[in-house]
């Protein structure tokens, strides 16, 4: 039984991953050239070694054996996604939306809708899994459902981000913190004159939360 030397191994992995990049799959002599192998038997014998592993594919096509790495190993497409600034988990306060970053969100995630991404700030919105300092993943839509967790847009620029939900005398935001002041929810926001909806937060990216000493 010849033994398998991961070092090459690694190389006609590589080899492969390089041309599948460029949208074809490479041929055996190919691979032979470019990783330098004596011959096509042991060329052979490498692939099937990675196919037994589970790092390739192969099929016949047109009297040809196609490789190529699994799907589960390629790329999934993405988009560009910024990072522009930080909004409000308490009371309303000025946007900010200076650009700080572009990110690639991965399709399979995220979906394809246009994103943007926001630094949370305050306390309003913890039971609903959001802290000071977590990034929002939020998707720029004007509509929303009662019960979504919504960026608002208030009139003279302010923004805030609480949970979109229906009142007595209309849509209000209601903060996920159930603290009072003088009896009367602390966070909760009824907007007055002309406001809108900014996004949906539909992620919540923050550090591990370790228990208290």
């Amino acid at each position: 039984m010849r033994v398998i030397d991961e070092e090459r191994l690694n190389k006609v992995l590589k080899c492969i991953r390089e041309h599948q990049e460029s949208g074809k799959a490479p041929t055996y002599r190919q691979i032979q050239k470019e990783c330098r192998i004596a011959s096509l038997s042991t060329v052979s014998l490498y692939v099937n070694e990675l196919k037994k592993r589970g790092r390739i594919e192969t099929e016949t096509q047109g009297g040809w054996k196609q490789i190529r790495t699994p799907s589960y190993f390629q790329p999934s497409e993405s988009h560009i996604t910024h990072l522009v600034g930080a909004v409000h988990c308490g009371p309303p306060t000025e946007a900010i939306e200076n650009i700080e970053a572009c990110v690639a969100l991965p399709n399979e995630i995220f979906g394809d809708a246009e994103h943007v991404i926001l630094h949370a700030e305050g306390p309003s919105m913890i039971k609903r899994g959001i802290f000071n300092g977590d990034l929002l993943v939020v998707r720029r839509t004007p509509y929303a459902e009662y019960g979504d967790t919504v960026i608002a847009m208030l009139e003279g620029g302010e923004t805030t981000c609480k949970v979109y939900e229906k009142g007595k005398n209309g849509p209000y935001l209601r903060a996920a913190n159930d603290e009072e002041v003088n009896g009367k929810r602390k966070y909760d926001v009824y907007p007055q004159g002309e406001w809108s909806i900014y996004g949906i937060v539909d992620y919540v990216i923050h550090a591990p939360v370790y228990d208290e000493l």
